[in-house]
């Protein structure tokens, strides 16, 4: 296995074991990751329309109608004319799903603590320099840099330009530099 293929088995490897862990600790409030991250990004976008929903998620990317039916069939989001396009139909949290909401961020804040130690130990900035690179170019990069600028200010807008050079693919270099070690 070269490095490249090692590096996409485990990108699968810990995409499935993050998945699996957050399941195991969102059991206890009976709701999956994919709703837990729509009533996260809901908490910070609301209200927000259900095409610019799917627009920043990660989990469902697309029109996630059917996920947003199970937030609403819950109760815990409210969908509402909205007050600028009586047309358009823009969805909000409801009191239970801010509370739901909040013990979410609480478990998503406890599993990122357990991981702290090894994120102390490593070059992060490096690994996300990495990650950057594998993604540009394709829909899952907008979305996270939508992400991104969501967390900033709390404000949907468009992205001008990139976080990362666009010159320089971090994965190739990672690739090179590796290369360039074990040939010692």
């Amino acid at each position: 296995m070269n490095d490249a293929e090692e590096l996409q088995l485990l990108f699968k490897a810990v995409h499935r074991e993050s998945e699996r862990r957050l399941s195991e600790a969102l059991a206890p409030l009976d709701i999956t990751p994919a709703q837990a991250e729509a009533l996260i990004v809901l908490q910070m976008a609301q209200p927000i329309s259900l095409g610019d929903l799917g627009d920043l998620l990660v989990a469902e990317g697309g029109h996630p109608s059917r996920l947003v039916d199970r937030l609403v069939r819950n109760r815990w989001v409210d969908r509402s004319v909205s007050a600028d396009d009586r047309r358009r139909l823009v969805l909000s949290l409801t009191p239970e799903g801010v509370a739901l909401a909040e013990r979410i961020k609480a478990v998503r804040g406890q599993l990122c603590e357990d991981k702290r130690s090894l994120l102390d130990r490593i070059d992060i900035s490096s690994t996300l320099a990495l990650f950057e690179g594998y993604l540009q170019g394709s829909p899952w990069w907008q979305t996270v840099e939508r992400r991104r600028a969501l967390g900033r200010d709390s404000s949907i807008k468009p992205l001008l330009d990139s976080s990362v050079d666009p010159s320089v693919d971090p994965f190739t270099e990672m690739m090179t530099l590796n290369d360039a070690t074990q040939n010692r």
